[in-house]
């Protein structure tokens, strides 16, 4: 759907439903009224709490992230692989071989994670990637002198630092730290918001950009969630 499209079967869905008058009869219904930038709003929260739950296995396949065909294609546009060898530096770590990564801006949900070896103690194992393990600080002090649930030749293990930085564990120096994720998605913004309104610091208009097998949903969601959110001031006036 484009954004015009959106618009305007928001406005035709919504307005299929009434609001019952103060008195709780209905015999005086009135539509809800949305400008651009509360549609804009609620099909935002829509999209990501679509994919928020397809990528968790809320949905009506019941499977979760990568499991079926139809998932992966819904989540096509927003995977991406990043790749830095910048290493951060002025962080104190939990160990002494600790490294830092800064990961990117859009990073919403790590599907995968590796780590580039670049060390002369490995003989011929040098250059290879070995599998990074997301941990706990709890799990790390717990196995980080366990020889085979620790790091070592074959995986680092992973800590999350805050601020979008990751702490990086290896028995050996890593050259460069690679992450495969699911991107937070752009906002639906039907127009250009004035100065002083953006969606998740973005202010002109937006197409949505996911798989258009999912418009709908997104659609109908977004629906739901504008009724839900006028519920509460609708029963107070009884």
């Amino acid at each position: 759907m484009t954004t015009e499209e959106f618009s305007n079967e928001f406005d035709t869905l919504l307005n299929s439903y009434s609001v019952i008058d103060k008195f709780g009869k209905g015999e005086n219904p009135s539509t809800i009224e949305l400008d651009e930038y509360e549609k804009s709003v609620f099909l935002t929260k829509a999209q990501e709490e679509i994919v928020i739950d397809l990528y968790s296995g809320k949905n009506p396949l019941g499977d979760s992230f990568e499991k079926t065909e139809e998932v992966r294609r819904y989540l096509s546009d927003l995977i991406k692989t990043y790749t830095t060898t910048e290493k951060k530096t002025g962080y104190v770590g939990l160990s002494k071989t600790s490294i830092f990564f800064e990961l990117p801006e859009d990073l919403w949900f790590i599907t995968y994670e590796s780590a580039g070896l670049e060390d002369s103690r490995l003989g011929c194992m040098n250059g290879e990637e070995i599998s990074v393990i997301p941990i706990s600080q709890d799990d790390y002090f717990r196995i980080s002198g366990n020889p085979f649930r620790g790091s070592n030749k074959r995986r680092a293990l992973r800590l999350d630092n805050g601020n979008g930085i990751v702490e990086i564990v290896s028995e050996y120096n890593i050259d460069r730290y690679l992450v495969r994720y699911i991107a937070r998605p752009d906002p639906i913004i039907l127009t250009d918001l004035p100065d002083n309104l953006s969606i998740n610091k973005v202010s002109e208009k937006t197409e949505c950009k996911l798989n258009p097998v999912i418009h709908r949903a997104i659609l109908e969601k977004a629906v739901k969630l504008a009724i839900l959110s006028k519920a509460p001031s609708a029963g107070s006036n009884k």
